[in-house]
């Protein structure tokens, strides 16, 4: 009967791993492995937008498992990042994530442009398939359509706008050109600012949108918009074509300022344009200007052991996944996304310190699943960066 009583006990190892194996996750050794998906632009003109926040994943999660995991009742857990490309193209979104929670039974999904979130929301709620939402974003879709399962981790772009305003106009800046990207979020930045800028005084000469994400020469539209002597060029989409909407004017003799929205970050930018064609640049407080010690910190690290520039794309992102993690143990669950998003409201699940974590979180307003993040502008002048204070937006 020897046999027997191995083949029950074979019987019930299995029965243990494959209970293990669930919520997108696998046994390794007397570990569970939780799989996070990932759909973002990796290949195109925006590849580097998304490569920067898969890096920051990345790193969070070797640095997690590296310490072992998290721990639930008995069981513990590492993780592991499956990423999918989408070239930011809402129908391959779609069917990444539908690919993720239906055969791999993911159930939480990172997805950093708005264009593609919102075709999430739209599946994410659905009986029997939840899942939740990290959407590094600041176009505030909460505001378009609640969503009890999503989390966004950059401040909203709004927050940014009557300081960048106020140092355009104190500049003598009346006359202002659009050129910023075209989709969701290109097209409600453009009209927070037009509203913004004509009810602080100003005037808008031209309006030109463009695709950041196919467009390489941005000649002919920054032709039209110079065609109308702007003082100032609102633009912005990814880092990369950013750069080359930024050279492009100086060499074609634009003298003005630059109003670059919160997607362009201007340290990216200045490897391709050099601080001199920066000079009146407004936009978001680079990285490695941060007053965070462990942004600095964890940016020397991972610039070494990653060979890429340290964004804020891939700050936030690491600083969110460990919140993430938080909020699991909290919950007590890995694949309750009721549970889990629940718990980012709880305790100081969602505060963070700039001494331990690159990014400090004060909470989340638990109704709209917004991370309180403080955003801190910029302007280049004489060839260096002057930051503003910090906006703690939640408070206003």
């Amino acid at each position: 009967m020897r046999w027997k009583a191995a083949v029950c006990a074979l019987v019930a190892a299995l029965m243990v791993l494959m209970g293990f194996a669930g919520c997108g996750g696998e046994a390794e050794g007397e570990k569970v492995v939780v799989k996070i998906g990932l759909t973002a632009p990796l290949s195109g003109i925006g590849a580097g937008y998304g490569q920067d926040i898969k890096a920051g994943l990345d790193m969070a999660i070797a640095d997690i498992n590296s310490k072992g995991g998290i721990k639930i009742g008995d069981t513990t857990y590492v993780f592991e990042l499956v990423s999918a490309d989408d070239e930011m193209v809402p129908e391959k979104s779609l069917s990444n994530a539908q690919r993720f929670v239906l055969e791999e039974d993911i159930k939480v999904i990172w997805d950093p442009t708005a264009n593609t979130i919102q075709s999430l929301m739209g599946i994410n709620e659905t009986a029997g398939e939840e899942f939740l939402i990290m959407a590094y974003t600041s176009v505030p879709l909460y505001s378009q359509k609640a969503n009890k399962y999503m989390v966004t981790l950059p401040p909203p772009f709004s927050v940014y706008v009557k300081d960048w305003i106020t140092r355009a106009l104190t500049k003598g800046w009346k006359k202002a050109g659009m050129l910023q990207t075209t989709g969701a979020y290109g097209e409600l930045w453009g009209k927070t600012f037009k509203d913004a800028w004509t009810k602080a005084g100003g005037e808008v000469v031209a309006e030109v949108p463009a695709s950041y994400y196919t467009e390489t020469d941005f000649t002919p539209y920054l032709t039209a918009v110079l065609a109308a002597n702007p003082d100032v060029i609102f633009c912005g989409g990814p880092s990369e074509p950013t750069a080359l909407v930024i050279d492009q004017a100086r060499n074609l003799g634009f003298k003005g300022g630059f109003i670059v929205i919160d997607q362009a970050k201007l340290d990216i930018i200045e490897e391709t344009t050099g601080m001199e064609k920066l000079e009146g640049c407004i936009g978001v407080l680079p990285v490695d200007q941060s007053l965070w010690p462990a942004t600095l910190e964890t940016l020397e690290r991972f610039e070494k052991e990653y060979n890429r520039r340290f964004t804020w794309e891939a700050a936030i992102c690491y600083t969110g996944f460990h919140i993430l993690a938080r909020a699991m143990e909290e919950a007590g669950s890995v694949d309750d996304v009721a549970a889990i998003r629940a718990a980012f409201a709880k305790g100081d699940v969602s505060v963070t310190s700039g001494e331990e974590l690159p990014v400090e979180y004060a909470g989340i307003d638990d109704q709209t699943g917004a991370l309180f993040m403080p955003g801190t502008s910029t302007i280049v002048e004489n060839g260096a960066y002057q930051p503003g204070e910090p906006i703690e937006w939640w408070k206003q």
